[in-house]
């Protein structure tokens, strides 16, 4: 199976990589928005509980933890993706502050305790008609005031943002645009 990397950008594990599985289904955040958006969060990560949704390669929330989160669920329903993040996450030696569901992320935050995250990544594939109502529909759910959210879209798709949810932050990036909002 072919492979690719991305870097680490910062934290105690600064320079490693992440490998994972090389997909067209796969569209990694880039060094530069992850960047980006760990300079917003700065020491506003520390001991935070977090869950990277779409996981995909892990990437944000493996940085997380560098950056010193207090742990990080990854919510991944592709199953190679996920072994992947899993075998990322015991050659890091972070196993102890990872838990990997491999689920739909849009059924996982149906059921999920979100009261308890202080920071939520969501990085959905783009052009999923799907991602459109994401956001709105956090506002049915138990999400505590105060929880950062990330959410990554293509430009070229245009999203409502709910009453219940202030934009702190944007950026684009290429063909990407980082959302940062708070509950």
């Amino acid at each position: 199976m072919k492979t690719s990397k991305i870097r680490i950008i910062g934290g105690a594990l600064k320079g490693n990589h992440i490998s994972f599985p090389s997909s067209s289904k796969l569209r990694p955040t880039s060094n530069k928005l992850r960047e980006i958006l760990f300079n917003w969060l700065s020491f506003e990560i520390a001991d935070l509980k977090c869950a990277d949704c779409f996981s995909g390669s892990g990437a944000l929330g493996i940085e997380a933890i560098s950056r010193g989160a207090k742990s990080v669920t990854f919510i991944e329903k592709t199953p190679k993706f996920a072994a992947s993040i899993e075998a990322n996450v015991k050659r890091l030696n972070i196993s102890e502050k990872c838990e990997i569901e491999i689920k739909n992320a849009f059924e996982w935050l149906k059921s999920a305790n979100l009261g308890e995250l202080d920071l939520i990544f969501f990085d959905p594939p783009f052009f999923d008609e799907r991602i459109k109502g994401l956001l709105a529909s956090l506002e049915s759910l138990k999400i505590k005031k105060g929880t950062l959210i990330y959410f990554e879209k293509s430009t070229f798709d245009k999203i409502n943002i709910p009453d219940s949810l202030k934009l702190l932050k944007s950026k684009s990036v290429g063909d990407a645009e980082g959302l940062l909002l708070e509950k």
